[in-house]
């Protein structure tokens, strides 16, 4: 699934697959690391998956940066996949903390200490 948005002028170009496990409980970690019963439960189900979130932000061409985030789970149901991704993304300030990182790290006005 693809779809783009801007967001306080900078064009966000964000993409989701679904990962793929052979066998669910390979995502338990160790034992310090599990996931709750009833996110087990639901993986085994199918009603809850895996997935990967790459962002793309782009602000008119002057620097282009990618965004990689692993393990995000959400629905499986298409129809309510988009609307639990955009919770997502506003629930965990995904796109504020990727302007954030793009102001600390960006080469226009130049670095703070100057």
């Amino acid at each position: 699934m693809n779809f783009e948005t801007e967001y306080k002028n900078i064009q966000f170009k964000i993409s989701l697959e679904k990962e793929v496990f052979e066998d669910v409980s390979l995502m338990m970690g160790d034992k310090f690391n599990r996931l709750p019963n009833q996110t087990m439960i639901e993986l085994k189900k199918g009603t809850l998956g895996s997935y990967n979130l790459l962002v793309t932000s782009d602000d008119k061409g002057e620097m282009e940066c990618t965004h990689y985030f692993s393990g995000v789970l959400l629905t499986t149901d298409e129809d309510e996949l988009m609307d639990e991704v955009g919770s997502y993304l506003e629930q965990e300030n995904i796109l504020d903390d990727i302007i954030a990182v793009r102001k600390k790290y960006a080469f226009e006005p130049g670095p703070l200490w100057r």
